[in-house]
């Protein structure tokens, strides 16, 4: 009897395979028409050279003075380019890379953010720090609740995203020009202690 099927003769349904860990193993799977239109959705103009990846490419495949964006930041997580100065404040001061944020915990700074606006805040690194830390979990860096007696700003949150690992593009690297830290696994996961000033832990500067 083949492993595939069950007793009785019905097959077995194929599992799906899991999304693989990290960004080196990504391959891009979207169409470039979707590309198209996020493109025009969020009028990025030409000089930013925004451009769709031939297939078989990752997110590591990104060209020489480029970048690599998720679809999944735009749509599910809120962001804009140009991109505001407290999230460049956010990827500053714990040493992250656009890249390496986990698309799930996007919605967290820029909610976040909305919630300081709509009660006349600036926001700012250290009150965001109160809420959240960083976890390192599968290639990406993610934003999580702090439990201890603190209320989550963002009560629904996506739960989880189909493929955003595959729905990427490249972008000028100077569309953000901040320094930004490409961690590799081998350092620490970058932490900042409540009102303090400097990530822990050391980064590649891109």
């Amino acid at each position: 009897m083949s492993s595939s099927t069950k007793p009785g003769g019905s097959k077995k349904r194929q599992s799906r395979p899991k999304d693989p860990m990290g960004h080196d193993h990504a391959v891009i799977n979207w169409k470039e028409e979707e590309f198209h239109n996020l493109w025009q959705r969020f009028k990025f103009p030409s000089d930013w050279g925004a451009q769709f990846s031939t297939s078989g490419n990752t997110a590591l495949n990104a060209p020489p003075g480029y970048m690599t964006l998720y679809v999944a930041f735009f749509r599910e997580g809120n962001f804009h380019l140009l991109m505001t100065k407290f999230f460049g404040e956010i990827l500053s001061r714990y040493g992250l890379h656009i890249s390496q944020i986990n698309a799930l915990d996007l919605p967290h700074v820029t909610y976040f953010e909305f919630i300081c606006q709509a009660q006349w805040l600036v926001p700012t690194v250290d009150m965001f720090n109160i809420f959240y830390y960083v976890s390192y979990t599968g290639g990406f860096y993610s934003l999580n609740y702090r439990t201890a007696n603190v209320l989550p700003c963002n009560k629904d949150p996506p739960k989880s995203l189909h493929d955003w690992k595959h729905r990427f593009f490249y972008i000028r690297r100077s569309v953000i020009p901040i320094a930004m830290h490409y961690r590799t696994e081998s350092e620490e996961v970058p932490k900042i202690m409540i009102g303090a000033h400097t990530p822990t832990g050391t980064g590649t500067r891109l």
